[in-house]
């Protein structure tokens, strides 16, 4: 737990709402794994292998200069410093996309920021100028996913109808990981006692 909040406490202010969820349930069978992905609240009930939020080590500006270069993809600069810090996470039922090093089915990666806007950005009803960078469910059926038009981040469903808007990164994380932990508590089998940190 100790190497957990270190690298936690080494994350800017700016993403408080991700540091306050991992220190409220890091006493939940929590851990970092061989690929320095920080597993936090495992939920086995769900799956063997599932942990409420999944976060992998940041990438380095060498990757994300390459990247930007290799995909003619420009990152805006709040989702670069992000992915410095985070390339990529799942966070209950939020996936914010990351650079992966390469395809495979031997590890569960963070969705492809790549593949967000080469194809799935097609999917929605949006310009395709665009920075798509994550989503999250909106029904059963149907995820939103999230944009940056150049001003704003939008959450937008694939008919082009906008959710939410917000000016501010942080206050997105957290409106919708609030929004996420809420949906998330409320399916939690009755037999299961949580442990939280508040």
């Amino acid at each position: 737990m100790e190497n957990i909040n270190k690298i936690i406490e080494s994350y800017p202010d700016k993403y408080f709402a991700i540091k306050k969820q991992v220190q409220k349930y890091i006493l939940n069978n929590s851990n970092i794994d061989e690929k320095e992905r920080l597993n936090i609240l495992h939920r086995p009930w769900v799956a063997p292998l599932n942990w409420g939020l999944m976060i992998y080590k940041g990438a380095s500006k060498e990757v994300l200069c390459d990247f930007q270069y290799d995909n003619e993809i420009n990152i805006p600069a709040f989702y670069r410093e992000f992915l410095e810090n985070i390339n990529g996470c799942f966070l209950y039922d939020i996936s914010l996309y990351g650079i992966i090093p390469s395809l495979t089915r031997s590890y569960l990666q963070c969705h492809s920021l790549e593949a967000a806007n080469a194809r799935w950005i097609h999917e929605y009803k949006v310009d395709i100028s665009y920075f798509y960078f994550g989503g999250s469910s909106y029904n059963y059926e149907e995820n939103v996913g999230y944009f940056y038009d150049g001003n704003k981040i939008i959450s937008i469903r694939k008919n082009g109808q906008i959710i939410d808007e917000w000016i501010d990164f942080s206050c997105f994380l957290e409106d919708e990981i609030s929004k996420s932990e809420k949906k998330m508590l409320e399916k939690i089998p009755q037999n299961i006692n949580l442990i939280v940190i508040d």
